[in-house]
């Protein structure tokens, strides 16, 4: 499916409709209210429907160099109106993923944690985090034994390989040997390398067939499960750190504890809020520093909080990538209620525009179009001290 419209066709259209226009003013004697309203009409329609042709398109070319699937996370990830949150939510709320990833099950502090085992400590993982663990059980265990399988498989082939090296290695020390002396070391090496190879080889052997043993591959899984909570739950309560690069000391990565995340983040949520009162009680008038200020706050603040979901949903993969021996698990990612949103948006925009644009249904149209414009203005309120949102068109 491609919408790459010739420009020839655009001009063509304009065309057509600039006829449509000054025919239906005619049949109305020329009533410039008529001409005005149609205008307006076919002017808004004609945005709709190219703007909804236009975001269409760009999910059917997909991530390439020199396009972008159309998204709206960023448009709500920086806007400041009264609807904002609520579009935010949709992507996930970010107040309630932090209460359900890094609210400690028991309060204590990162030293006491410390010194517990780590079977202890895999207990005070947060629940919704030790839920999605032990559902990698069956898939855990199904590839340890599937990895063991391969492995012992392939051991005779290896073994072969390996003996045939040191075969190799042994004629061509006897050739550079000058003396019986040096020729008899070299063959005590490569008989005692020979041993060495064919006993390791055994031991292993001996080890994956009672990896594939009954019940070794579940209890394999459980160690691997157990070992994931634990290094979640060490994060949790201030024992672990992972890297974060702070924008406003110069882009470099520090390492940081979940509990310093969420201090940090209520540190940029107060700024924000003491700036955005300030503007608000004056509404919006006062210096450009002010409003810079303002402005700055609620992009550090929100950026913030969206690298914070990020990390805490990378770290959980990350595990469950260990979990799986290395193997990253096979994941159904349904469709969030934003992507949903962003779908419904594109196709309403074409169809809202070509009912415009055509005279189908025009009131409801109408009605329909100029609601949509209502929950941009209530998402995105076009206030002198608010920002311009990201990739605004039209």
């Amino acid at each position: 499916m491609n919408l790459n419209i010739p420009m020839n066709v655009v001009y063509t259209g304009l065309a057509a409709l600039l006829v449509a226009l000054l025919v239906a003013t005619a049949q109305q004697k020329w009533q410039w209210k008529v001409f005005f309203l149609l205008a307006l009409r076919l002017a808004i329609g004609w945005q709709f429907l190219f703007e909804g042709l236009h975001k269409v398109h760009s999910h059917t070319v997909g991530p390439i160099e020199g396009n972008r699937p159309f998204s709206s996370e960023p448009y709500f990830k920086e806007a400041p109106g009264p609807l904002a949150p609520f579009m935010r939510s949709m992507n996930g709320d970010p107040t309630k993923i932090f209460a359900q990833h890094l609210t400690q099950p028991k309060e204590m502090t990162a030293q006491e944690f410390a010194k517990l085992s780590e079977a202890e400590q895999a207990v005070l993982c947060p629940d919704v985090v030790a839920k999605q663990f032990d559902e990698m059980r069956a898939t855990a265990e199904a590839t340890i034994r599937a990895n063991a399988d391969t492995m012992l498989k392939g051991l005779p082939a290896a073994l072969e390989k390996s003996l045939a090296e040191i075969s190799a290695t042994l004629e061509k020390e006897t050739q550079a040997a000058k003396d019986d002396a040096a020729k008899a070391a070299a063959k005590k090496k490569a008989a005692d390398a020979k041993t060495a190879t064919e006993k390791a080889s055994a031991e292993t052997k001996m080890r994956l067939e009672q990896t594939l043993a009954e019940g070794m591959p579940a209890k394999l899984a459980e160690v691997n499960i157990l070992n994931a909570k634990a290094a979640f739950a060490r994060w949790v309560y201030g024992v672990d750190r992972r890297e974060l690069k702070i924008p406003r000391i110069n882009g470099d990565a520090i390492s940081f504890t979940a509990p310093q995340r969420l201090h940090y983040l209520e540190i940029l949520k107060k700024e924000k809020d003491l700036a955005d009162s300030k503007l608000w009680t004056k509404m919006g008038n006062g210096y450009g520093i002010d409003v810079k200020k303002a402005q700055s706050s609620r992009a550090d603040y929100w950026n913030a909080e969206a690298e914070l979901v990020k990390e805490i949903n990378g770290f959980v993969s990350e595990l469950k990538t260990t979990i799986n021996e290395g193997k990253a698990p096979d994941e159904k990612k349904a469709l969030t209620p934003l992507q949903w949103n962003d779908w419904f948006t594109r196709w309403f925009l074409v169809v809202v525009g070509a009912c415009l644009l055509f005279g189908l249904f025009t009131r409801l149209s109408c009605l329909m179009a100029a609601g949509f414009l209502l929950l941009t203005y209530l998402t995105h309120p076009p206030f002198p001290w608010y920002t311009l949102p990201p990739g605004t068109e039209g």
